[in-house]
């Protein structure tokens, strides 16, 4: 019997263009778009710029591939890599199969895009495929990466960034299963970095990793046969209180991962693990029209392990606050919104906020969701006044830009522009007319 590894790499070198239906191409058209407009966001970020010094001393500059849409240019790899630390530098990129997976697939395929003039069904494919195997290996894992400490988006984006490049550059079976193989020895990233620069570059490194991987099983260099499924290989390593699935074979399957499993878009800058409750209290506020010093406590309801996720109490700086449920709510509630602008040093310090985090407390609910087994079934928040007037958001199932209650068009474009400066807004509208021509063209 063929190990994992070759399984899979028998479905990366396969044609999936039966499976690429307009409505999948649609999501794959959403998830270039979203991730386009975060890495134009996080351009200007310290962890990127300070990224982009590191690379630049350490790697070659071949002008292969566009960095931040802009003229500048570098190898495909690196291109990549500072696209992927930007669109992940503050935290607004799309979320599914309990990690980021555009931020780490598309800038891949954008600069082998640049690279080889990869286009049309060839692009989506890549994508689907680098999707599928994240997904295969994220459900035969049966404990929760994050309360193990792992970073899905760094040690599955390896993965799955390693399969669309093998899609992409179209290497043979024999040699993607290699290139799986010793991008399994380097999938790592830890949850104890969040709140921290050292996040957006797990994305960048899941490309310099999957790149690596590839170059090398092209040269020739092997990997063992069961480095997957092996007793002591990747799943095992992953895996904690309970037996990882090694056994289950890999087939293509008729309906791929992406049509159960979409990537949902972010509408705010800040940890998804907080959005939910975000949309909840955001609703109390315009019901209620709710005077801040009424407030007695805010009590927001998750699962476990978004409440250990989301670890800052007294956050110190806008990338802890990003995770922090206390934040998140008192800016909700302050300003009416969650935003990027409102993500500042001043914001993090203001009197107001600082007095309302005090006043929130995290409750657990331990009813899994079925969907997304980190979060619970649903989330909800109650404000309680001082005059003990219980205000309730009620179940809130899924958060605003969820696949299940998605953006609009409109919305998803405000998203866009809203990560520019307002004298790049014609530029960037140019980009979202080129991507949307480059889907829309495509013959399907």
């Amino acid at each position: 019997m063929k190990t994992l590894s070759r399984q899979m790499a028998d479905f990366i070198t396969s044609d999936i263009a039966g499976q690429i239906t307009p409505e999948v191409c649609q999501t794959v058209q959403l998830a270039f778009l979203d991730t386009a407009g975060c890495i134009l966001s996080g351009r200007d970020e310290e962890v990127t710029r300070l990224f982009a010094s590191w690379v630049n001393r350490c790697y070659q500059n071949e002008q292969e591939a566009s960095v931040f849409f802009s003229p500048q240019k570098h190898t495909a790899m690196v291109a990549a890599m500072l696209n992927a630390v930007s669109g992940h530098a503050l935290d607004f990129d799309d979320v599914a199969l309990a990690g980021h997976p555009s931020v780490v697939l598309v800038p891949v395929l954008l600069a082998e895009s640049d690279r080889s003039g990869l286009t049309g069904q060839d692009l989506i494919s890549a994508y689907l495929k680098g999707y599928e195997i994240w997904a295969d290996l994220l459900n035969r894992i049966p404990d929760p990466l994050h309360e193990k400490g792992w970073h899905p988006t760094a040690v599955l984006g390896t993965m799955g960034a390693t399969a669309a490049l093998c899609a992409a550059r179209q290497i043979d079976s024999e040699k993607t299963t290699h290139a799986l193989g010793i991008a399994a020895s380097r999938a790592s990233g830890l949850v104890a970095n969040f709140g921290s620069m050292c996040k957006p570059l797990h994305a960048g490194w899941a490309i310099e990793y999957a790149y690596g991987a590839v170059e090398m099983a092209a040269m020739g260099v092997t990997a063992s046969a069961d480095a997957l499924e092996g007793s002591t290989g990747f799943l095992t390593a992953f895996s904690d209180r309970h037996a990882p699935d090694r056994e289950r074979p890999f087939e293509k399957q008729q309906a791929l991962s992406i049509n159960t499993v979409k990537p949902s878009i972010k509408k705010y800058p800040v940890c998804y693990a907080s959005h939910r409750v975000i949309d909840g209290v955001l609703q109390l506020r315009q019901q209620h029209n709710i005077p801040i010093e009424h407030i007695q406590t805010i009590t927001a309801t998750v699962s476990e392990t978004n409440a250990r996720v989301l670890k800052y109490q007294h956050p110190g700086t806008p990338l802890q606050a990003k995770f922090s449920m206390p934040f998140a709510c008192a800016s909700a509630l302050v300003y009416g919104e969650v935003s990027l602008q409102k993500m500042t040093e001043d914001d993090i310090t203001n009197p107001a906020i600082r007095t309302l985090m005090e006043k929130v407390k995290v409750s657990i609910n331990n009813e899994a969701c079925p969907l997304e087994p980190s979060f619970a079934l649903h989330d909800d928040v109650t404000i309680t006044l001082k005059d003990n007037t219980r205000l309730e958001s009620g179940p809130i199932r899924f958060a605003l830009g969820h696949a299940h209650f998605p953006l609009a068009p409109a919305q998803l474009e405000a998203k866009i522009l809203s990560c520019v400066k307002p004298a790049e807004r014609e530029s960037t509208m140019a980009l979202i007319a080129k991507l949307n021509n480059h889907f829309t063209a495509m013959a399907l």
